[in-house]
């Protein structure tokens, strides 16, 4: 691979207000209605210093310094480097041809060079501009455009604007239509696309191009072949600043274009030069008859003078047979043509599809997948001004990021990807980045504003600009619907990373523009924030994408114009808005910042206020140093993207009398009960006003048990002071709002209002109705029903086999349950012993699971038997038919339950068929009776006990109710055959097939649950622990041992922790009768005002019996009497110190007889930190505290606990 070197100026010169030694003077202002310029060139001064430019590639580490005019009347500098893009025998013969590379501060571009004179397109922080020879002039003078003015004056030459492409000629392009849900990593046409990582290498891709003409051609531009290489030099030059800057690419000129250029419109193989559409088949027979084999080139192009048909035309793609089939009509200024129609037909020719979204009468050639734009568009792909009233612009030289993503897919992953020659560069693409939940919700008929950022690893000057990319149906841009494109595309620019929809300034003016359209009823929203790094090696892109809805149930979002149009610095002025449904679901916009402009609304230098609520209402304090007579107020959302502007000006002059400001840190805040707040208040002198002021709270129609205390209730102007809320002890839900008064000598009781959104988190009304804890012999399914909780406003279930529902054990979840009710979607499974539990959830986020309850589906034994002679061939014509297929059962029994696990079959239709079960003893059940139309799956199952009658289709396997009833069985013997009946009472589809089927045979099994025999409360002193001893519980099993009498740990204590044999235990852990009988359960209180705990379990046996949740209580009190093993002498003299500890915590004792000692630190978790064992004769030990987090711990030696506080 060959490597660019070559690398420009980013660090001096610039934009100069003088010619400062350049080969151009102005010699005009600006044409009326145009940014455009005249300019006389010093051609000779000019070439001598493009001469003197180093060439690409050629290692120099600066180009030649190049002072070029702008249209505004100012001129930039930049460097310039030789970079030809025409072959080297081409260059030889004609070396008055070439381009050049331009790049500095300013921008950059190309400019190509001929006989005739320069031209050049040249990209800068506003756009594109054009430097072109005057043809009203000498041959010094040349104009300098602005591109958009260019292009606008082109389109009153009346040069054809539509494209003959078709999106679905079979060119393969339909392949690469978008998605908008294949967002940032774009898989298009099945390939990944490894292009949004960001901060990726970005390579120049060179393409081999060939170019021809028609004779009619040659003679526009002057008949020679000279002229047409400068026109073909021109046009590719214009393309290239373009491709290089926006997806990396380049088209190099093969010196083979020599080889077909004609000049004679009589002699060239040419014919119909004037239909664009003819044309397209006529050049690869040309190329060929000129000896240039397809291999040499990867993309042919012709151009032909005006065309009657359309502008350009194209139906192949580069790299592949159809390469040759790109046209471009040139009726005006090569320039021109090459900006406004050969960018947009050589990007068909790399799989790049048309974005407008509609254009009435070329509705043939609309790209579904990748219309993104609205109306005509207004980008390279776009119909702009060929749309009539659905026109949204003029032309913009930029790519929709819908192109941009298919132009990389194509030459990076697909088509075009292997093809190019690659050159390595230094610069690597930027990273975008949106901080954006997704899937939130905006009001209609409401104004937003998008904003992003991005950084860039090479430090290039970055240029932005958000874009919508929705896709929807082809509708009228004054009546839109579905998630058709609202917003046109606005071209990038270093600011363009933050965009008001739509334009602060028609937002101001209360402008509605068809080229900005909000909402008006719910739809999707998606958008696109594109940076593009402009680097001069090869352009890099990125992107990152955005997704919300608009909703009809809020908005319009309106502020009010002020009721006193004149405001006075320092005064509490009241701001008001219609919240308009937008503090409700699904908005829910909780908090509003309130912004002042003093320019008319068009910026935003002033914050009034932050997080009040979003309530309608709200006052602010005018800064001191604020005159306006152009004032408008901003109301956004503080945690969305929506906003609005008062309609009219209004005034703020400076203050007239003496007073006081005061200001809260915080005006709303959302509660959680029960919760402590404080809020900090500033105050402040207006005119040097100094009387004390007083603060308190109206407490008025508060709800009982709120506090409210001032750190200082009385302060100067200038102090602060603190208020302190709690609602420890409070019981309500709603909008509380607190008024602060300040009382002061001569002036008017001034308000400053806080609102609190509190959310009560008392949910203990909910609880558990069915099923009933301890509900055993559920078949198949069950409903699960609870309480409301008042509080609530929605539920969580979890249904799963162990009660710590860890992730292995999980059975069934589901959230957003707005019901008191749930049904499972699976089928249980029998045998097993389930557990359930509810979290409810409301503003605050979801509370506390419950405790879990528990039930056991029924106990059973199955047998399942297959049919034996599947699969059986089902015919697709002829008479009604029956087909049997049958199982032979070998054992003998009383059949209890039967069921039909599966039966799986095909047929034309399932409507025309019965299927039926006879037994060896004559007895037939009808399972399936011509059911479901339009369908010819049949795969299901058949339960008396099923939930429900069968759903069609029928064809997921679940179990269903049969129309008969499987009970008629009951009491049979299984012994015999038993015979599944096919009967098809209509034919006249295709053949079928019975697959599969199976019968399952069911007894009961009677388990005999185990019973509570000792159950009585055990008693702990305060931070002491006491066995679980088997005369307080004992729980017994007529059929088996202790060692077979299982405790499963539903709930834990809350005051203490359990261990087994020093393990401590969790949720779900297991322990028999016999560890209880064995004194080796305890419980450890860490707790010492605690005066109640207990414990949850099941308790089950192997057969299936079952104990359902129940509690074992326990006391804390200082009378309890500890078993023997908890006796111990050292708690009298046990000492430890200093405590509260910082890093270290000795540990003291009496001297007693010679033993081990276990010294332990726990958290209140029952967690051993810290095991030591130590002889007792020390007498003494010390537990590293210096790494543990600030809290409450216990120390245990040997049964002696002591609490310890780390500080």
């Amino acid at each position: 691979m060959t490597r660019l070197l070559f690398t420009l100026i980013a660090c001096c010169g610039g934009l100069l207000l003088s010619a400062q030694n350049s080969s151009f003077q102005f010699i005009s202002s600006p044409t009326s209605g145009a940014e455009e310029r005249t300019v006389e060139l010093d051609q000779r001064q000019f070439l001598s210093t493009l001469k003197r430019a180093p060439r690409e590639f050629s290692g120099a580490k600066h180009g030649q310094r190049l002072v070029l005019p702008l249209p505004t009347g100012t001129f930039a500098e930049f460097e310039v480097v030789n970079s030809p893009l025409i072959g080297r025998s081409i260059q030889e013969r004609y070396p008055e041809i070439n381009s050049y590379k331009v790049a500095g501060p300013w921008g950059g571009g190309r400019i190509s060079v001929g006989p005739s004179g320069m031209s050049a397109v040249l990209r800068g922080p506003n756009g594109y501009y054009v430097i072109e020879p005057d043809e009203a002039g000498s041959d010094q003078q040349y104009r300098v455009i602005k591109h958009t003015d260019y292009l606008r004056q082109l389109s009153t030459e009346g040069a054809p604007l539509s494209c003959g492409y078709d999106d679905h000629q079979g060119t393969g392009l339909e392949d690469l239509e978008l998605d908008p849900d294949m967002l940032d990593h774009g898989e298009v046409a099945g390939a990944e696309l490894p292009l949004k990582a960001g901060n990726d290498p970005r390579e120049l891709r060179i393409y081999d191009l060939v170019m021809t003409c028609t004779g009619e051609f040659a003679q526009r531009v002057g008949g020679d072949t000279l002229d047409v290489l400068e026109a073909f030099n021109t046009a590719v030059s214009t393309i290239n600043g373009i491709f290089e800057n926006e997806v990396g690419i380049r088209m190099n000129l093969l010196d083979a274009t020599l080889n077909v250029i004609f000049l004679d419109p009589d002699n060239d193989p040419y014919s119909n030069a004037n239909t664009g559409g003819a044309l397209l088949g006529q050049v690869l027979p040309a190329f060929n008859d000129a000896n240039i084999p397809p291999e040499a080139y990867d993309l042919g192009h012709i151009f032909t003078s005006r065309c009657t048909d359309v502008g350009g035309v194209v139906s192949g793609n580069a790299c592949t047979g159809g390469k040759t089939r790109g046209v471009t009509c040139v009726g005006g200024s090569v320039v021109g043509a090459a900006l406004r129609i050969m960018s947009h037909e050589v990007a068909h020719q790399f799989a790049v599809s048309h974005s407008w979204n509609n254009c009435p009468g070329s509705e043939g050639q609309r790209a579904g997948g990748a219309a993104f734009e609205p109306g005509s568009g207004t980008t390279i792909m776009s119909y702009a001004g060929a749309c009539g009233n659905q026109n949204i612009g003029a032309d913009d030289s930029y790519y929709h990021v819908g192109s941009l993503q298919q132009f990389l897919t194509f030459t990076r992953v697909t088509g075009a990807r292997a093809c190019a020659t690659i050159v390595e560069t230094d610069n690597f693409t930027p990273d975008v980045e949106l901080d954006y939940a997704e899937d939130f919700f905006i009001p209609i008929s409401t104004p937003f504003v998008l904003s992003g950022t991005a950084t860039d690893a090479n430090d290039d000057e970055l240029t932005y600009n958000w874009e919508q990319f929705d896709l929807g149906p082809a509708v009228d841009i004054r009546d839109p619907s579905g998630n058709a494109p609202l917003f046109r595309s606005v071209p990038p620019s270093p600011d363009g990373n933050v965009r008001y929809f739509p334009r602060i300034d028609r937002i101001v003016n209360n402008i509605s523009s068809l080229q900005e359209v909000l909402p008006t009823y719910s739809r999707d929203l998606t958008f696109r924030l594109v940076a593009r790094d402009n680097n001069p090696e090869a352009g890099g892109v990125d992107w990152e994408t955005m997704h919300f809805f608009a909703e009809e149930t809020a908005g319009p979002f309106v502020v009010n114009d002020p009721v006193d149009p004149v405001w006075e610095t320092g005064d509490h002025q009241e701001v008001t808005w219609d919240v308009a449904n937008t503090d409700k679901a699904p908005v829910n916009c909780r908090q509003v910042d309130i912004y002042l402009s003093q320019d008319g609304g068009f910026t935003y230098s002033d914050t009034l206020a932050r997080g009040v609520a979003n309530n309608g209402r709200a006052f602010v304090t005018i800064p001191e140093g604020i005159l306006t007579d152009a004032a408008r107020i901003m109301v956004k959302a503080a945690d969305n993207i929506f906003l609005n502007v008062n309609e009219t000006d209004f005034t703020i002059t400076g203050a007239s009398l003496p007073t006081f400001t005061l200001e809260a840190s915080d005006r709303y805040e959302q509660v959680c009960l029960p919760d402590q707040l404080s809020f900090d208040f500033s105050s402040g002198s207006v005119l040097g006003f100094s009387a004390p002021i007083s603060l308190s709270v109206d407490t008025t129609g508060m709800p009982d048990g709120l506090l409210t205390t001032f750190s200082n209730d009385v302060i100067n102007p200038g102090d602060n002071t603190t208020l302190g809320v709690d609602l420890s002890e409070v019981r309500f839900d709603g909008t509380l709002e607190l008024t602060v008064l300040a009382v002061t000598p001569g002036l008017d009781t001034a308000r400053r209002i806080i609102v609190l959104d509190v959310t009560d988190n008392d949910f203990s009304d909910l609880a558990f109705t069915a099923p009933a804890e301890g509900t055993s012999g559920i078949i198949l399914s069950t409903d699960f029903d609870w309480t409301d909780a008042v509080n609530a406003d929605s539920y969580e279930i979890q249904i799963a086999t162990r009660p710590n529902f860890v992730e292995a054990s999980i059975f069934e979840v589901a959230s957003g349950l707005t019901e008191t009710e749930y049904t499972p979607v699976e089928f249980f499974e029998p045998n097993t012993l389930y557990y359930w539990r509810i979290r409810p959830v409301n503003d605050c986020g979801p509370a506390e699971w419950t405790d879990p309850a528990s039930f056991r589906t029924v106990n059973s034994q199955c047998i399942t038997y297959s049919g034996e002679d599947t699969p059986i061939a089902l015919p697709g014509t002829g008479p009604s038919f029956t087909r049997e297929s049958s199982v032979f059962v070998d054992q003998q029994g009383s059949i209890s339950d039967l069921n039909i696990p599966n039966i799986k079959m095909r047929y034309n239709f399932a409507s025309k068929v019965t299927l039926t079960l006879t037994s060896p003893a004559g007895t037939s059940v009808v399972l399936y009776l011509e059911n479901c139309f339009s369908t010819n799956a049949i795969d299901l199952g058949f339960d008396d006990d099923a939930p429900r009658d069968i759903v069609c289709p029928p064809d997921d396997q679940r179990v269903f109710v049969p129309v008969g009833s499987l009970a008629d069985f009951n009491g049979e013997d299984t012994f015999g055959t038993w015979v599944l009946s096919v009967e098809v009472s209509e034919t006249g589809g295709s053949a079928g097939q019975l697959e599969s089927w199976s019968v399952e045979f069911c007894a009961d099994i009677n388990s005999v649950p185990p019973s509570i025999v000792n159950s009585s409360v055990t008693e702990v002193p305060p931070l002491g622990r006491n066995s679980i001893a088997k005369d307080k519980l004992r729980v017994e099993s007529s059929v088996f041992s202790s060692g077979d009498v299982l405790y499963t740990l539903t709930a834990l204590p809350e005051a203490g922790f359990l261990t087994l044999y020093g393990r401590t235990l969790r949720v779900g852990d297991t322990f028999d009768q016999s560890d209880i009988n064995g004194n080796g359960l305890f419980y450890e209180n860490t707790d010492e005002v605690a005066v109640n705990d207990d414990f949850g379990f099941v308790v089950t046996t192997p057969d299936g019996g079952y104990l359902p949740v129940t509690y074992h209580d326990i006391l804390i009190t200082e009378d309890a009497v500890v078993s023997n093993e908890e006796r111990n002498p050292l708690a009298a003299s046990l000492r430890v110190f200093p405590n509260p500890v910082n890093d270290q915590l000795n540990v003291r004792w009496d001297t007693e007889e010679a033993r081990t000692l276990s010294v332990i630190l726990f958290d209140l978790n029952g967690r051993a930190l810290s095991v030591q064992r130590i002889p007792s004769q020390t007498g003494t030990a010390t537990v590293d505290t210096s790494q543990l987090p600030g809290g409450v711990y216990l120390l245990r030696v040997d049964g002696a606990v002591r609490r310890i506080v780390k500080q």
